[in-house]
């Protein structure tokens, strides 16, 4: 009897529906991201939708920090891991109240330099490089996701597959409403 009671109570039990996409999407772009500091490099980890701010400890701005995962970068870590970088706009600058300031006459970057490693940058010679290169070079630098972040987007990656096979499978049949008759 008393194993007959508990199958009962558990079938009973109604699965709840999975987290709605935006709930999905919001946890998404809140994930832990890491950010570095403009001059000293401190890192700083945070969530990735927090954009530029300035970190309390040293009044600095913290940039998303960017991975080169060019095969011969020479900022490569002597396991193999990517350089780090950021890609600092000098027009932005922290203000005495630790909020982020912008002045355009502050920029100094080269359009040939932006979205490039600044490692990689020391070794190419842009002026012999074909546009082509240029772009694979520019290819190479892409956002560092931390590993735990990456973990988790996998996971909610395979909850917004449930979801989806979950909204069509319950879908309302709808049928078309008539008109008034003519």
């Amino acid at each position: 009897m008393l194993l007959l009671d508990g199958l009962l109570g558990c079938s009973q039990t109604a699965v709840p529906p999975p987290r709605t996409r935006d709930q999905i999407f919001a946890e998404r772009l809140n994930l832990p991201a890491l950010y570095l500091t403009a001059k000293t490099h401190k890192r700083v980890v945070a969530p990735g939708s927090k954009g530029l701010f300035v970190d309390e400890a040293t009044g600095e701005v913290c940039w998303r920090a960017l991975a080169c995962r060019a095969p011969n970068c020479p900022g490569r870590g002597a396991s193999g891991e990517p350089y780090l970088c950021t890609e600092n706009d000098l027009s932005y600058f922290a203000k005495p109240d630790n909020s982020v300031g912008f002045d355009p006459k502050r920029a100094k970057q080269q359009p040939k330099q932006v979205g490039l490693c600044p490692k990689c940058n020391e070794i190419l010679d842009p002026a012999a490089e074909t546009p082509a290169q240029g772009v694979q070079h520019s290819q190479w630098v892409q956002a560092y996701v931390l590993p735990e972040s990456l973990a988790r987007s996998q996971s909610l990656d395979a909850e917004l597959r449930r979801r989806v096979t979950f909204d069509r499978q319950h879908q309302m049949q709808r049928t078309p409403v008539k008109g008034p008759p003519e």
